[in-house]
Formats: structure tokens, sequence, C-alpha cells
């Protein structure tokens, strides 16, 4: 069943990403949007665990027995900022979310058709993610989720909407009790024409492990993270990995390793638990010495 699963998801993203084209936009769609995620390496496809599951696996929402609110702020480079909110509002037997997803792009200079010294002026870049979610528990550990987004970018006059599905499974205990697996299919969709030439989206597939380690500290089992990521408009595979120990009750620290056959980038960050609250750091440095990314995200289950 799982060879079917993968082959089908294969299948979708090659044929969609044939008809749509291979020079992907977007960028932001492929951003972390929770500091606990951004500090294990991005390997979340089976990890996530509040309402931050709308972005990497939908069918994650699923396994939430509670509902939840996260919040994040990424301070991006070039004083670019990134903004995210989702909301789990259903927790029964059909678990449903909604996120937000903010991009702001400001101090992009303003010239006509002749090249000048001086610009006429400054303007800045939006894009805009606003997503629905609905998951379900099937029969024998399987789970299944769907998210729907209104996509939205402007670039100074020109503005442009669409939209896009992500779709995503999950296999609690398996092959053995201690693992789960998680497998989604990110950003099936399209843009309108901006001015006169239609953005691409960013086609993303991504398999997860997520291991419980036996090594407890704390009363708390040690989390390891794996995911194979691949973008379909790049035509090769990603690997992600991260770890998570509680090294107090209330204490969480984290590290990460993202592989893209170019660049081996590390990431590292803690989390704080209280009560039902919990505060998440990420430091994720740039390849090439493009400077740090610094995020930090807040969430609550209730």
């Amino acid at each position: 069943m799982l060879r079917t699963i993968l082959t089908i998801f294969l299948t979708l993203g090659f044929v969609w990403n044939v008809f749509a084209g291979n020079d992907a936009g977007m960028a932001f769609l492929k951003l972390p949007v929770d500091a606990r995620s951004a500090a294990m390496g991005e390997a979340a496809a089976a990890l996530a665990n509040d309402a931050s599951a709308v972005y990497w696996n939908p069918a994650l929402l699923a396994r939430n027995e509670s509902k939840s609110l996260v919040l994040m702020h990424n301070a991006y480079l070039a004083d670019i900022a990134q903004e995210f909110a989702a909301f789990q509002f259903a927790s029964g037997k059909h678990k449903m979310a909604v996120a937000l997803n903010l991009m702001n792009i400001p101090g992009i200079e303003i010239r006509g058709s002749v090249p000048t010294e001086k610009p006429a002026g400054a303007t800045e870049a939006i894009n805009l993610a606003a997503s629905f979610s609905y998951a379900r528990a099937l029969n024998n550990g399987w789970l299944v989720g769907l998210t729907a987004k209104y996509l939205y970018e402007k670039y100074y006059l020109e503005d442009a909407t669409g939209w896009a599905f992500d779709v995503g499974l999950v296999k609690n205990q398996f092959l053995r009790p201690d693992l789960d697996l998680g497998v989604t299919l990110q950003n099936l969709g399209r843009m309108k024409p901006l001015n006169v030439e239609s953005t691409t989206l960013p086609i993303i597939m991504r398999a997860g492990l997520l291991y419980h380690t036996p090594l407890i500290m704390n009363e708390k089992r040690m989390l390891v993270s794996f995911d194979a990521v691949y973008p379909v408009y790049e035509e090769q595979v990603n690997f992600n990995g991260g770890v998570e120990v509680p090294v107090l009750k209330t204490l969480y620290l984290r590290s990460g390793l993202v592989f893209d056959w170019e660049t081996l980038r590390y990431s590292g960050g803690f989390g704080l638990n209280y009560k039902n609250y919990r505060l998440n750091y990420a430091f994720s440095p740039y390849p090439y010495d493009l400077g740090n990314s610094h995020r930090f995200s807040l969430s609550w289950q209730f």
C-alpha cells in the first residue's frame, strides 16, 4: 500500500509540473512556518503536533486531541519579514484548521526603462496564502488530510490571485510502535497571470519518519525526525534531519541539518513549555554567508 501511495504522489507531482512549467516562484511557500520544525532541520512531515501541521502535513491534524493556536515571526534576510498564524478549531472526529501565511518584501527600488543612478522611489512586494485544512483518522493508524489555499501576490502596480491544494497521509506505528510515517504533496495549483505571465507554484513532495527513541529524559522521549524532500521543479531529492532532546521538564534543545547536494545547512534552537503554552526559537544560517534567520513561534493548546 505504501508503494502505491508514493507512486500516486509522484505521478501527480510530475504531471502537474510538466503541465505548469519548471521555473517556480512564490518562494515563501517553501519556508518553515514554526520555530520547532525550523530548528529540527525542517524535517516535519511526520513531526508537527499542533496547528502548524496545516503547512507540513494536514493529516497530522488528525493526531491532535486538542485545539491549538500557533503564531510565528521570521526575521528573514534584507529586512524581509514572514508572519504565520494557524488555528485548529475542531478536535473531534473531524479535525479542521485555518491559517494565514504572509511575507512582506520592502525596499524594492522603482526604476524606469532607462538606467538611472537614483531610483524614482521604492515599493514593496506582498505574498499571501490563506488556507483551510481538514483531517480525520481512518482504520489501522492511517490519517488523511487536505488543505485548500487561496494565494495572492502583489508587485508594485501588478497583482494576481490563485489557488492550491496540499494532500497528506500519516501512518502511526509504521513497521514498529515507535516509528511514524508522513507523506505529503504540496502546492498543486496555479496562479492567474501577473501582468502577462503566471507564476508557477513550487510543487514539493515530502516523505518523513519520526522515531520516538528509547532514551527517556525527564519523563520524555528524545525524538529524531528525517525527511526526504523532492521539489519537483528542481528534479533532485534533498535530505533533512533533526533531533529534539528534553533536557529539563520545561526545556527542549533542538538541532538539525538540511542537505541539498550543493550546501549543507545546520539549524538549532530551543523550546520552553509552561502548562499549555510553548515558546520556540530557531536559528538558521543561510548558505553562502548571506546572513541568519531568527524565528520565534508561540503556541497555545486548549
